[in-house]
């Protein structure tokens, strides 16, 4: 062979190629990742995959899924929970033909939690369904449906639906000493901002921690007068809201963080306007009385407005912080 032919194959095989001159070859590694590659399933057999997942973990839960069900019905401040699925249901459905339309998976991470979740479920068994084990039993459904998820659509279509997929914790109850918590604080707060108003409006009254003594009347604010079902309305009204009309994180956290003082408020207005009431005109508007029953829709109404002014001043806000940032990079 001569030097400029040796040099000429040499040449050939450093650029991955056959001697022969056959360049449609490929190297080693591209070879490798094209295989790769090929093991991956199509979108549609993942959409189908995820598809029999989901209808599978429904049905392993439905029991649990029932009592879920019978408990957001008999407990009216867990009555929002029948609603969280089909919000997030209707917040996938809207990015539909991206999240069916997506090339990638996680099937590392998706089976690590299918796993979890499947273990952490057999380690519960067959209880009573108490609200403690109602919330595991639904906690480890969620984390499921995260694994079917990553499994089927990966990390980057996760991270787009973050606030669909994490939105589906507010259907877990909250366990039995988290509640007794939040009431507490919601019960004593009220009290507080109940008694600001009458030190406002000039009512004699004495105060006893929770009790407030009146000159014909005597009002305790127990645990049914807490507000936690309006606050947690409330609540999820301000995440949907932030999630909707706001865009950066600083102004959904406000948005957010403001429904506890609004939750607050709201309550301490009728606390004391049905205090009010009770003492200067009929003792019943305590007692039994459709303003005791249902005074608090009004006021839910009127709370909502000003979430509606908190989200347009954020908004505002949201503006000149975009303006700003444009002026300080030109």
């Amino acid at each position: 062979m001569k030097p400029q032919a040796l040099g000429q194959v040499l040449n050939e095989r450093d650029d991955g190629r056959c001697p022969d001159g056959d360049s449609g070859t490929l190297r080693a590694p591209q070879a490798t990742a094209q295989a790769v590659a090929s093991l991956s399933p199509t979108p549609a057999l993942r959409n189908r995959l995820s598809l029999l997942l989901f209808v599978a973990t429904c049905l392993w839960f439905w029991e649990p899924l029932y009592e879920l069900w019978l408990f957001a019905l008999r407990e009216e401040s867990f009555s929002h929970i029948v609603l969280i699925p089909c919000i997030s249901g209707y917040l996938l459905v809207v990015k539909r033909d991206s999240i069916l339309g997506s090339d990638q998976w996680s099937p590392a991470l998706g089976l690590i939690l299918l796993l979890i979740g499947a273990l952490a479920h057999w380690s519960t068994g067959s209880q009573v369904w108490t609200p403690d084990h109602l919330a595991t039993t639904i906690g480890t459904l969620v984390v499921l449906w995260w694994g079917i998820f990553l499994l089927s659509f990966g990390v980057t279509c996760f991270r787009q639906n973050v606030f669909a997929l994490v939105f589906l914790v507010l259907m877990v109850p909250l366990p039995t000493a988290t509640l007794s918590i939040l009431v507490g604080f919601l019960q004593q707060s009220s009290a507080e901002a109940a008694a600001m108003c009458f030190a406002m409006l000039d009512i004699p009254v004495f105060r006893q921690g929770l009790v407030f003594h009146l000159s014909h009347l005597t009002i305790h604010v127990a645990e049914e007068c807490s507000g936690i079902r309006s606050f947690l309305s409330l609540l999820v009204t301000g995440l949907l809201g932030g999630h909707w009309f706001l865009k950066l994180g600083w102004t959904k956290t406000v948005l957010v963080v403001l429904v506890v003082p609004l939750a607050i408020i709201k309550n301490a207005f009728r606390i004391v306007g049905l205090a009010l009431l009770a003492n200067y005109v009929d003792q019943t508007y305590v007692t039994n009385s459709l303003l005791h029953r249902a005074g608090g829709i009004p006021l839910f109404v009127l709370a909502l407005v000003s979430m509606t002014g908190l989200v347009w001043v954020l908004r505002r806000c949201e503006r000149r912080a975009v303006s700003r940032v444009g002026l300080a990079s030109g």
